[in-house]
């Protein structure tokens, strides 16, 4: 049996969170988030259940102005 961190799968290291990047609010700076939702809404025509449904696509807004980073809205396709 090899010694690995608890979960961690066999041939992955473990990652020194000191040497990432913290993102920062593009507005405002601040560098705290919180979950937000896109919701989108699919006609029948094209629903894989042939019923109309609601999507709901998690993203995060800034937890001092509420800014969705902008390239959460480019993935998304929102304007």
């Amino acid at each position: 049996m090899s010694s690995h961190p608890e979960g961690m799968p066999q041939g992955q290291q473990q990652l020194d969170i000191s040497k990432t990047d913290t993102i920062v609010c593009e507005e405002c700076g601040n560098a705290s988030f919180i979950q937000a939702f896109f919701l989108k809404k699919v006609s029948a025509l094209v629903s894989p259940t042939g019923k109309e449904a609601v999507i709901p696509i998690q993203v995060f807004s800034c937890g001092n102005c509420g800014t969705i980073p902008q390239n959460m809205v480019d993935q998304i396709g929102e304007q």
